[in-house]
C-alpha cells in the first residue's frame, strides 16, 4: 500500500462536528460508570480526583460529576466545551474544562485517580498519541487508572484513506474527512503502553457483513475496537 499525503479542500474541524447534533452523544457509556466504581474501590479518597480527556460535548464529564467526585475535562473543540459547561449548568453540576489539543498538558501539576479517553486518543498520529499517554502518566497518582479505547487494525474501516505512517490513514471524504485514524496491533498497543501495567487489554472484534449507505450515522452497535485499562 502506497505512503502519501492529501490535503483536502476544506477539512471538517471538530468545532463543527459539535455543533451539529447528529454526532453528539447524549448517553454515557455503562463501562465508565463502572471504571468509576473500580476507582472507588481502589482509592479511600472522597472526591476522586477525575480526568475526562477529549472529553468532547461531555456525556462523560457530565456522568463523573454526577457521581460526585471532582472532573476536569479537556477538548480540542471550543463547541464541545461550551456544550459541556451548558449541561452541566443546565444540572447544578461543576467540572473544570478547557479547551486544549490531545497533546498538550492542560492540567500540569494536578494528580488524577483516574483518567478516561473514549473513542478519541487514536485521532492522531502515533507519535502525538505516545506524547498524550505519556502526559496521562505524568498526571496520575501511583496506583491510578487509565481507561482507553482505540482502533484495531482488524476493523472494518483498516485500509480506507490515505496512508500517512504505517497505520495511520486520513479519508478524503466524509464527515471525518482530513481526520487521522490511527489502528493498533497488539504488538503496537503493549509498545505505547510498555511503562505500565496492563489492568485489562481486550480486542473487541465486530464484523458487519452486510449495511445501508451511511449506516454509521445511526448505527446502534460497537466497532472493533482495544478496550484498554492500565494502570501506573
Amino acid at each position: 500500500m502506497p505512503v502519501c499525503l492529501i490535503i483536502t479542500p476544506h477539512m471538517a474541524t471538530w468545532n463543527e462536528l459539535f455543533s451539529d447534533e447528529r454526532f453528539i452523544e447524549s448517553l454515557p457509556q455503562p463501562e465508565v460508570y463502572k471504571f468509576v466504581r473500580k476507582l472507588e474501590g481502589i482509592f479511600p479518597d472522597r472526591p476522586l480526583i477525575l480526568w475526562d480527556l477529549c472529553c468532547g460535548a461531555g456525556r462523560h464529564t457530565v456522568l463523573l460529576s454526577q457521581m460526585h467526585h471532582l472532573v476536569y475535562g479537556s477538548d480540542i473543540a471550543q463547541n464541545g466545551i461550551n456544550h459541556t459547561q451548558k449541561w452541566l449548568d443546565g444540572n447544578g453540576l461543576k467540572a473544570e474544562l478547557k479547551v486544549a489539543d490531545m497533546t498538550v498538558n492542560p492540567y500540569y501539576g494536578i494528580h488524577f485517580h483516574g483518567v478516561l479517553c473514549w473513542d478519541a486518543l487514536h485521532h492522531n498520529t502515533r507519535e502525538k498519541i505516545t506524547k498524550s499517554v505519556a502526559h496521562v502518566y505524568d498526571n496520575l497518582v501511583r496506583g491510578g487508572l487509565f481507561m482507553v479505547t482505540l482502533l484495531s487494525i482488524k476493523g472494518g474501516a483498516y485500509g480506507q484513506g490515505c496512508e500517512i505512517e504505517q497505520n495511520t490513514f486520513v479519508k478524503n471524504d466524509g464527515f471525518e474527512a482530513g481526520v487521522p485514524h490511527h489502528y493498533f496491533d497488539e504488538r503496537d498497543l503493549r509498545d505505547l503502553f510498555k511503562a505500565w501495567k496492563f489492568v485489562i487489554l481486550a480486542e473487541q472484534v465486530y464484523s458487519y457483513l452486510e449495511t445501508e449507505p451511511d449506516f454509521h450515522l445511526t448505527n446502534p452497535f460497537p466497532y472493533t475496537k482495544w478496550n484498554v485499562i492500565v494502570q501506573k
